[in-house]
């Protein structure tokens, strides 16, 4: 035999004896695990009464029966369930939010809580659904055909299209144009 066969030979019976020893070590690992095993006590004596002695009834075949709801169309909205019933419960909703054509009105005869006072005045032209009396009348006088759209005054700052133009503004029509800016210096 050559140097090299006997190198690889002694190399080959390295491998064999290490995997030799891993699978003794794992038998000997799972045979200290299953002597850890508590022993199993003796089953306990059996009762003398035979009533008490017969095994339970066999479970019934199939899936487990899931029990009848009182109300089978609970949940389902006014118009029943499905995607056509929900639509038209969407609709009605979106129409009447608060109820109040279903429940015959506007709810009457509230009484405010104890040291509310009367209830404060509504803008013009507003109609209240629950406080009767506090509707202001409109005292502006009808506006003018083809004068526009009138409405509440702008709060400040606000400028409106159809009146003169804000202070400023000639500055910024076609015609005029603002100072130019100076020029940067040049280094």
């Amino acid at each position: 035999m050559t140097e090299a066969h006997r190198a690889t030979l002694s190399v080959r019976g390295a491998k064999l004896a290490i995997a030799g020893l891993t699978v003794v070590g794992a038998v000997l690992a799972t045979a200290g695990q299953a002597a850890a095993d508590p022993i199993v006590p003796d089953p306990a004596p059996a009762p003398s009464d035979p009533a008490l002695a017969a095994p339970p009834p066999p479970a019934p075949v199939g899936p487990p029966q899931v029990p009848e709801i009182a109300n089978p169309v609970y949940g389902s909205g006014q118009y029943g369930s499905g995607p056509v019933g929900t639509l038209r419960d969407l609709w009605h909703q979106a129409h009447d939010p608060g109820g109040f054509q279903a429940a015959g009105g506007a709810p009457e005869g509230v009484a405010p809580p104890p040291g509310a006072g009367p209830p404060p005045p509504l803008p013009p032209g507003y109609v209240s659904i629950n406080a009767p009396g506090s509707e202001t009348p409109v005292t502006a006088p009808a506006p003018a055909p083809g004068s526009g759209p009138v409405g509440p005054a702008l709060p400040p700052g606000y400028y409106s299209l159809n009146g003169p133009p804000p202070p400023g503004y000639e500055y910024n029509s076609p015609g005029q144009r603002p100072p130019a800016p100076p020029a940067a210096p040049t280094p």
